[in-house]
């Protein structure tokens, strides 16, 4: 097994997102800058996406003032940006349905798409309750729901269920239910095909910020963890899910790619462009040359 390209790409912001939605507990604590993000891999005859972004037209325009996202560009824009388009990809993995990781469907045309069977199944229940319930999908777009049921007709989506080990070479699936979201899964990537544990952890949305673990002492994160603001699950399922996280990482928090936490641009070699959208380039492959124009 090859090692993989990885880029973290970034296709909108809000500027002003309140601290307590990223952290728990944190109220009056003001506003912080939140990425929106999604990651592409390059590597062992695939092409791959981890979530998928959004657009911002339709239901998708009302979430995103809704939201308070005050910088966005089309997907298309993004995946130009590392010269790669979305007619490319064959796999994409969704971590969980909010709509700015699974609103972006019809930007990857020709590739298979991975779920959780409770995240699906589970939002559809959801949404089919009385409006007093209406609060629990106030970040889905039903529309995404319905693009994801035509998928599944055209056999172009597989429902999961749990854990799944090399999806892909180096690529498996840990589910984090009833945190975030009912059905969240986490990505690990295998960083040296040498050596297991030493992997990436794609946090997806159970971890916003490396705050959520606390304050630092010693070179480690002893706790008490923080869980995000944000969820449908309990906030117990939203703690195991950071020491999940920890575990998965081998306790090396440098190994963590946080979709929504704008350190990445710090932590990875990074470039930015004219409109303010970065890139970070994680890894490359062997004879890959850098993306980064």
């Amino acid at each position: 097994m090859e090692s993989y390209s990885i880029w973290l790409v970034e296709y909108g912001y809000c500027s002003q997102q309140p601290t307590s939605s990223v952290i728990y507990g944190k109220h009056n604590a003001g506003v912080m800058h939140l990425p929106f993000t999604f990651l592409v891999l390059k590597g062992n005859g695939h092409t791959i996406a981890v979530d998928t972004g959004y657009y911002d037209e339709g239901y998708g325009h009302d979430l995103t003032v809704k939201f308070g996202i005050d910088g966005m560009r089309p997907i298309e824009k993004s995946l130009a940006d590392i010269g790669i388009r979305g007619e490319e990809f064959d796999t994409v993995i969704i971590t969980h349905a909010h709509y700015d990781h699974m609103g972006g469907l019809k930007a990857f045309p020709n590739a298979h798409f991975y779920i959780q069977k409770k995240e699906l199944l589970d939002w559809i229940e959801v949404l089919a309750m009385p409006k007093y319930f209406s609060g629990l999908s106030a970040a889905i777009d039903p529309n995404d729901v319905k693009r994801a049921l035509d998928l599944i007709a055209k056999g172009q989506l597989t429902l999961v269920d749990g854990p799944v080990e090399n999806l892909l070479p180096g690529i498996s699936l840990v589910p984090s239910f009833n945190s975030h979201t009912y059905g969240l899964q986490l990505v690990t990537i295998q960083r040296r095909s040498d050596t297991p544990a030493d992997r990436w952890v794609f946090t997806s949305d159970v971890c916003y910020s490396i705050e959520n673990f606390g304050e630092p002492a010693g070179g480690s994160y002893p706790g008490p963890y923080q869980p995000v603001g944000f969820g449908v699950g309990s906030i117990t399922e939203m703690v195991r899910a950071l020491v999940t996280i920890q575990d998965l990482a081998d306790h090396h928090l440098d190994r963590l790619i946080i979709p929504h936490d704008a350190t990445m641009w710090k932590n990875f070699k990074s470039a930015v462009k004219s409109d303010g959208m970065h890139i970070a380039e994680i890894q490359l492959a062997n004879n890959e040359k850098s993306r980064l124009i």
